[in-house]
């Protein structure tokens, strides 16, 4: 029988997800002072929730949130106005351009990609939804970093930094309150998104799907 006020498994082990949260990465020891854990408890849950995918395990040992965190926020946000204000978007950008546009958030300190509209184009390059990236390596996860201290229009161009023969254009879209939700991108072969294209239509397109979506969450947002 469980005592009267202790917490039951499911608890602890959210309480160690929270933990990881808010420290991004922790190792056993850590985790036992942070949570007030033997380290033999401490390994079964980190066990249970590493087979979830809930937990991952970097190379030095530490542990930090698994990408099956992510998919729950990605449920949620599908779930939202936000997404059904911006798909028809997304849909309108792809046509306009025939490439590939992106929708991007971060997660601790990687960018991943968590829905697109695809080219019709007989050459794509691999889809990029659901997979992890540096942040830095990437125009999506460095806008969204520029649009966490910056206000207004803001684009970062990348050419081949995060795939070889893969550029991409991105800037962000932004709550009522200025705040970044997600990233907004276009990704495309290099033969087709070039530094000057980027520079100059592309950018131009996507800085105003931006203004559009921002202005249309405004409304719809509560």
């Amino acid at each position: 029988m469980q005592k009267k006020g202790a917490k039951t498994s499911v608890e602890k082990a959210l309480d160690l997800i929270e933990a990881l949260k808010e420290h991004y990465k922790l190792g056993v020891t850590d985790l036992s002072n942070i949570l007030g854990l033997n380290k033999n408890n401490v390994f079964r849950l980190l066990a249970t929730l590493q087979v979830k995918g809930f937990i991952e395990q970097d190379e030095s040992g530490d542990y930090k949130l698994g990408v099956k965190t992510l998919s729950l926020e990605y449920a949620y946000i599908k779930n939202l106005a936000f997404f059904d204000t911006v798909r028809p978007f997304i849909k309108k950008l792809r046509d306009e351009l025939n490439e590939t546009v992106y929708l991007s958030v971060l997660h601790n300190n990687d960018l991943i990609y968590i829905y697109n509209k695809e080219s019709k184009s007989s050459v794509l390059v691999n889809s990029r939804v659901a997979k992890r990236y540096n942040a830095e390596k990437t125009a999506a996860g460095r806008a969204i970093l520029r649009g966490k201290k910056e206000t207004g229009d803001i684009y970062e161009i990348d050419i081949e930094g995060a795939e070889p023969e893969v550029s991409e254009v991105a800037t962000v879209i932004r709550d009522e309150t200025g705040h970044v939700i997600s990233g907004l991108s276009v990704v495309a072969p290099i033969s087709r998104l070039n530094q000057t294209n980027a520079e100059g239509i592309i950018k131009d397109k996507l800085l105003k799907t931006a203004r559009e979506i921002n202005h249309m969450l405004n409304i719809v947002l509560p």
